[in-house]
């Protein structure tokens, strides 16, 4: 009786020790690889899984914070916190359809990687063994999930800017040199008799105008993209032909206020007593918008087409590096109207502050908060 006894314990023992049972640990198959480049460090880790035998075995994961994991060359999940989960390898099989495919490399993506936190176990796991590997899918459904048009986009937006751009140079190549200077932003060329444009309403200025404010548009588009904000949602959540739309619909708002800003710069010049200064002023400040316009969107443009996961970041330092910028600009704008000109300087002061300082300072509130 009592050999019977030990009997069915052991036996007992060796159902629940069956139930969990690891087929392959795939630690000893992790490889890192490391690529470093001028403006970040990547660090990858990459694991062939077998996901043709033992059909009805499950895999255990465990995935560090701030990982992104791709599955062959499809993006699978983003962690942002230490995450460890089971899923079966059916479900694997349905999500992805491998077509015959004996071994998937999964690919774990993460600024610092350390082996020793990332884990891949295949075998038949016991159902409910443990609240940290319940079986989900993180919340993807390949089959229903929408692919963004906005890359297509933003490649086309570029082109068109680039051809327009290319247009103007050969069209009007005396009036892109004289805006398009750097050093004139100090050497104040607008301040004198014969430096500024004195024609607003011209084919040239018009032309330029539109260029500058489609480069805006265009990073005002990524800016509502990249920040996620559902306000923003209806403009940047649409196929290629309606994101075209709403950019030229930005556009041309956008030179629509430039005509507004320049009229009313015209209203207070008149009010202030300050002859044509409204000339000096827009197209001071418009060289300093443009060159702002062509490093930003620079920069935007090499992380977008090598690594988006600096982009949030480089906006916001692009957006909080133009509103000190601008300010300064406004600030050199002052000084050089104090020396350049013989206007009474309280009146050119008021003048700055009523035209520039304050609609500037509301608007970036409003923007930066």
């Amino acid at each position: 009786m009592k050999k019977r006894g030990l009997f069915l314990i052991f036996f007992l023992f060796l159902v629940a020790t069956a139930q969990s049972q690891i087929i392959e640990n795939y630690q000893s198959k992790l490889r890192i690889e490391r690529e470093v480049g001028i403006f970040s460090k990547k660090e990858r880790a990459i694991i062939g899984i077998d996901v043709i035998n033992f059909p009805q075995s499950s895999f255990r994961f465990e995935i560090p914070s701030g990982s992104t994991a791709f599955l062959g060359d499809k993006l699978w999940f983003f962690t942002d916190k230490d995450t460890t989960f089971q899923i079966d390898l059916l479900e694997l099989n349905r999500q992805f359809e491998f077509d015959g495919a004996a071994e998937i490399d999964l690919t774990i993506l993460n600024e610092k990687l350390d082996p020793g936190e990332i884990s891949v176990f295949k075998g038949l796991f016991e159902v409910g063994s443990g609240q940290l590997f319940e079986s989900k899918t993180l919340g993807l459904d390949f089959s229903k999930r929408e692919i963004s048009d906005f890359n297509d986009f933003f490649t086309i937006a570029l082109v068109i800017i680039l051809f327009l751009f290319a247009v103007f140079k050969l069209v009007f190549p005396i009036v892109l040199g004289f805006i398009a200077k750097p050093q004139t932003v100090f050497t104040a060329e607008d301040f004198s008799e014969t430096g500024s444009l004195q024609k607003f309403f011209s084919a040239d200025v018009l032309f330029y105008l539109l260029l500058i404010n489609l480069g805006i548009g265009l990073i005002c588009m990524l800016v509502w993209k990249v920040s996620g904000n559902p306000n923003y949602a209806d403009f940047v959540n649409k196929d290629i032909n309606g994101l075209i739309f709403y950019w030229f619909l930005t556009s041309f708002f956008l030179v629509i206020l430039s005509i507004v800003k320049f009229l009313s710069l015209k209203v207070m010049v008149s009010i202030f007593d300050l002859k044509k200064f409204e000339f000096a002023h827009f197209f001071y400040l418009l060289r300093i918008i443009s060159i702002s316009l062509f490093l930003v969107l620079g920069f935007s443009t090499y992380f977008f087409f090598n690594d988006q996961t600096y982009l949030p970041k480089v906006l916001q330092i692009s957006i909080t590096g133009f509103f000190w910028v601008y300010l300064f600009g406004v600030f050199y704008m002052y000084v050089i109207g104090v020396n350049r000109t013989i206007f009474k300087n309280y009146h050119l002061f008021a003048y700055i502050c009523t035209a520039e300082l304050i609609p500037f300072l509301i608007l970036s509130k409003m923007v930066i908060g």
